[in-house]
């Protein structure tokens, strides 16, 4: 007694702190037994009331099981649960506060531990989705019918979207509670033989529900019809049975069946008060109707009485109310539009509370939409949180969220977006999983698939030094295996992973300790998907650089923060997974989820960072309130979207026909459209921006017009970024453009006290083209001992003549490979192996090998397939004309190994060839090559190296050096381009010599310098490289 007291006296001052408005009062002080329906606008304090009502009757004695609050959203029934427990401060059996929903899977959780039952279960989307695939795959393995109807042809039925479609139809049935007799009288009646068709497949998926497998375990849509049968058949269980007043938070949401609900629970003695505003239904596609509450209130059989919430509009500024005002008068009265007199007059203009704007571009619209929220949050103190971007669809939300994050603004999206499959970072953990329960055979291709996976931690780059250095240890160990082979045995014997050096190295050595851990635990028996996931997860790179992007703010940190939601989410799933199905293995939960195509459904509420701007569509505005809120994208099509929805099948008609209306009546798509721009607007209490783009494929909506009485002129928009990245741009383009000393100066101490603050960008340090080097020293130091040595490659020598830059850094892990280079190596290697030169040979030679090569794209593949073969062709022209003139091979990729001064030269040799008269002629094959041969220093190395007697032992004496030559089979015919021979041209060897002194000086980085030759080989895409993107000014260059 003596905590009631106190208890129910706390109560009083908190209702007195609440400062009610009369009509709120007139709510919170109905009298006991007494239904009541509550219309208010947006913001006119519904929830205050409701809350107000709920303390007023624990404070007159009402115990907390015999009230019920329902919100219409999981995330509000939360807010609202939370409020009322911290208001109340005692305690109760169960929350105040839930979802409609919520509340009935408790009463079938009561029943089912009454009666020793397992727990009830709900099929999740992603379940109901794959139950729907089935049934259609099934279907579709044999004939279709007869009188199947021509719109549902094979192909339509195998996209997607018939899927969703589908889906849809059966949720209306569902909602409606029709068996699917019904379903085919309803289609004879209305002449809809797709509703005949879509019947066959609703009877197999009841059928599917009724399975022992899926015992106890509800669709979401027939919980509600479930539970009404349940307690019109059988007795009631407690929590339901107690009730004596049940309050329904933004009621203009409820659909049929919780409509049924309701009035069942209302029929022993409960009763109801409904609060919401018919202009804000946004449900529609669950079949909410604006006319909902008033109908419900109605079929209850007893007096009710109406209170209009008329004078708490206070918390939205007075421009803001006249837009929405605005809106409200096109919606149709629904027999129940009084309440929107209480908005008063519309008034259509812009000012300093409403912005509209028009732009040429998508690009500039975001931008300036960026600007003005970075402005409203640093100059007038409109915190992140109380911002929203709203779209009429979720398509575009995160698009627009990586724009906004390269202008520094904070976002997070609500809700679920893709299945995990397809996002980045479950996807990747998924088929990491994957291979350690299924270990496929070792491939290039699995392997190299397994070395992308950002959870291994390596970029290309680092794949190709490991693949280099593979090799490099293979060729020092006098084997020749092919770095192919070298990669599958790297996974097969982990330890041959212990002579990689440098980050990489350490890297892939942890990689495969964490697949022989996971692969080991995968195939223990009893192990959960979860302890599969976790530790392959914990012990990743992306675990740590995830964390540590996510801190920051762009788009980079945006990406990471959703790379670790997606992470988080999957690992509930899995937990959930596992309690439910504790005898099934991890295999099936993988296996599952690389098979959905539908987001996860999650019972966890979606975390709402302080310090984001919320991304979201209008239903998702349910009962909450922003300073701002932005509507981008008001372009015709997509806001309003006139698009009639389920057009294939017609769900919405079926809806119409089952709520007794005919299927013209079908519900207006400019109705709908405009409500969701009701609540959406209704949201806001002191900003709204609006925008669209104007262009060639694009108009803007006929609700910009609605909103602020005119369409603005088309502007760009060129403003500086209003970031610290975009100030450090702007400074130091400043810096070096303007000759005015004094705004250097400004911007150079600009610059100097970002520095300080160790903003990225702004030290000189950190500037492309004047970086320092990190060493003076030579690479290799000459000493007058001579002791050092260059190691020179002959191909590499004519690569540093043209461009030392591109030299170093394909040298030290860059690539520069065409898909000639990389064919130029398939082919030298199947000319070595074949046992005859014939042109059936040599091409069944390249297609074994054709695997090893990369294409981006199919008919890239089939082009370059083309090549080839000409290629082939060309090579075969040469060998029939080689073996005409009498020369034969003496030797193919030849070892050549030796010192010449100061370098060491090693390197191999194609093609060998002797006359008749012991002529020796050296042949470099190429698929493409330009450039005169007497100029070209790797034929000279080779003619050198024949000086050097490298050739001895394969040619017959007496020999003598004829030249060398570059064989071309890449043009339409073979040609050859022969460099005079060295021992008959002194000055032509005097030359190659001191092409290989200035390399050796050059490659020793002798001079700490590397420079970059700019000519027609950077652009060239059959040249030595492709460095365009090289040659494009840096905004630091400082001439």
């Amino acid at each position: 007694m003596v905590d009631a007291f106190f208890r129910n006296h706390g109560l009083g001052a908190v209702l007195d702190t609440l400062a009610l408005s009369s009509s709120q009062r007139k709510v919170a002080e109905l009298p006991s037994g007494q239904n009541a329906l509550v219309y208010g606008v947006p913001a006119s304090g519904k929830t205050t009331a409701l809350k107000a009502l709920i303390l007023s009757r624990l404070r007159a004695g009402f115990k907390p099981e015999e009230l019920l609050a329902l919100a219409a959203t999981r995330e509000s029934a939360t807010k609202l649960r939370d409020e009322l427990a911290l208001e109340y401060q005692g305690s109760t059996p169960g929350p105040m506060a839930r979802t409609l929903a919520s509340f009935a899977f408790n009463i079938l959780r009561e029943r089912s531990l009454a009666l020793g039952l397992n727990p009830p279960e709900l099929i999740t989307g992603s379940e109901q989705d794959q139950i729907i695939s089935e049934l259609i795959s099934e279907f579709l393995e044999s004939d279709l019918p007869a009188d199947w109807p021509k719109a549902l042809k094979r192909q339509v039925m195998e996209l997607r979207g018939f899927r969703s479609e589908l889906r849809e139809l059966i949720t209306v049935c569902l909602e409606r509670g029709i068996s699917k007799e019904r379903l085919v009288e309803l289609a004879s009646e209305h002449d809809r033989p797709v509703w005949h068709a879509a019947a066959h497949f609703y009877e197999g998926y009841l059928a599917r529900l009724r399975e022992p497998a899926n015992a106890n375990r509800h669709d979401p849509s027939t919980l509600l019809t479930f539970v009404v049968q349940e307690l019109q058949e059988k007795a009631w269980p407690k929590v339901a049975a107690e009730l004596k007043l049940i309050v329904v938070d933004d009621a203009q949401e409820l659909t049929p069946a919780a409509m049924s609900l309701l009035k069942v629970l209302a029929s022993q003695g409960a009763n109801l008060v409904l609060l919401g505003d018919p202009d804000s239904t946004t449900m529609g596609f669950r079949a909410a109707s604006p006319v909902a509450m008033k109908e419900l209130i109605s079929s209850i059989g007893s007096d009710f009485v109406e209170i209009l919430l008329t004078d708490d509009l206070s918390v939205r500024h007075p421009d803001l109310t006249a837009v929405l005002a605005g809106t409200a008068s096109k919606l149709t009265v629904e027999r129940a539009g009084t309440h929107r007199t209480v908005l008063g007059a519309s008034a259509k203009s812009s000012s300093d509370r409403i912005e509209a704007m028009v732009f040429d571009t998508e690009t500039s619209e975001l931008t300036w939409l960026a600007h003005r929220l970075r402005d409203l949050h640093l100059n007038h103190g409109v915190a992140w949180k109380d911002m929203a971007v709203v779209a009429r669809s979720r398509n575009v939300l995160e698009k627009w969220a990586s724009a906004l994050a390269s202008q520094a603004v904070p976002t997070m999206i609500h809700g679920s977006q893709t299945s995990f499959k397809d996002e980045f970072a479950t996807g990747y953990l998924l088929q990491l999983a994957k291979y350690c329960i299924e270990k496929p055979e070792p491939t290039r291709e699995v392997l190299m698939e397994l070395l992308h996976n950002p959870f291994a931690g390596l970029d290309s780059l680092s794949i190709r030094r490991i693949r280099r250095r593979l090799r490099q240890l293979e060729i020092d160990a006098g084997s020749d295996r092919t770095s192919d082979q070298l990669l599958i045995e790297l996974f097969e014997k982990p330890a041959t992973a212990k002579d990689l050096y440098g980050d990489e190295g350490k890297r892939v050595r942890q990689f495969l300790k964490v697949l022989e851990k996971a692969s080991e635990i995968a195939e223990t028996e009893g192990t959960t998907s979860e302890e599969l996931l976790w530790v392959l997860w914990v012990n990743s790179p992306a675990k740590a650089d995830w964390e540590r992007q996510s801190r920051a703010v762009g788009e980079v940190a945006l990406q990471a923060g959703r790379n670790l939601d997606s992470i988080v989410a999957l690992f509930a799933a899995a937990n959930r997974f596992a309690e439910r199905h504790p005898e099934v293995d991890a295999a099936e939960f993988i296996r599952e989820q690389l098979e959905r195509d539908i987001p996860q459904d999650t019972l966890a509420l979606v975390s709402r960072d302080d310090e984001k701007v919320l991304l979201a569509t209008s239903s998702s505005m349910i009962g909450r309130r922003f300073k701002l809120v932005a509507l981008p994208g008001l372009v015709e099509g997509v806001w309003p979207n006139l698009k009639p929805r389920s057009s294939l099948l017609g769900a919405l008609t079926l809806d119409s026909v089952l709520a007794g209306k005919s299927p013209d009546e079908a519900r207006s798509e400019l109705n709908d459209e405009l409500r969701m721009l009701h609540k959406a607007v209704g949201a806001a209490s002191d900003y709204l921006l609006v925008s669209a783009v104007n262009g060639d494929e694009t108009q803007v909506s006929q609700f910009m017009r609605l909103l602020v009485g005119n369409v603005p002129d088309n502007s760009s928009y060129s403003e500086s970024s209003q970031t610290l990245r975009g100030l450090v741009g702007t400074l130091r383009r400043k810096l070096v453009t303007t000759t005015n000393e004094s705004e250097r100066l400004e911007a150079g101490y600009a610059l100097a006290r970002l520095a300080l603050d160790n903003q990225p960008g702004a030290h000189p340090d950190q500037w492309a083209g004047i970086l320092t080097f990190d060493s003076p020293e030579a690479l290799v130091p000459l000493d007058e001992d001579e002791t050092g040595k260059v190691w020179i490659y002959p191909s590499a020598v004519d690569a540093f003549i043209k461009c030392p830059l591109h030299w170093f850094m394909q040298a030290h892990g860059g690539t520069d490979k065409s898909f000639e280079a990389n064919f130029g190596t398939l082919l030298h290697k199947v000319l070595e192996e074949a046992k005859t030169n014939t042109y059936e040979e040599l091409w069944k030679g390249v297609e074994s090998k054709w695997h090893t090569l990369e294409f981006e794209a199919s008919w890239d593949e089939k082009r370059e397939i083309r090549k080839a073969k000409k290629m082939v062709e060309n090579l075969v022209g040469y060998l029939d004309d080689r073996a005409e003139k009498n020369y034969r091979l003496v030797g193919s990729e030849v070892l050549i190994d030796f010192d010449l001064g100061r370098a060491h030269i090693r390197g191999r040799v194609d093609r060998v060839e002797q006359g008749p008269d012991g002529q020796v002629m050296i042949v470099d094959l190429k698929t493409y090559a330009s450039g005169k041969a007497d100029e070209n220093s790797q034929l000279g190395l080779y003619q050198l190296a024949f000086m050097e007697h490298q050739f001895d032992e394969l040619i017959e004496q007496p020999a003598t050096l004829e030249g060398a030559s570059l064989l071309l089979v890449g043009g339409k015919k073979f040609s050859t381009n022969a460099q005079t021979s060295l021992t008959e041209n002194e000055e032509l060897q005097k030359s190659m010599r001191a092409i290989i002194d200035d390399a050796i000086i050059g490659m020793s980085a002798q001079e700490a310098l590397f420079q970059a030759n700019v000519g027609t080989h950077c652009t060239d895409p059959n040249g030595y490289g492709n460095c365009s993107i090289l040659l494009t000014p840096a905004v630091s260059y400082a001439g």
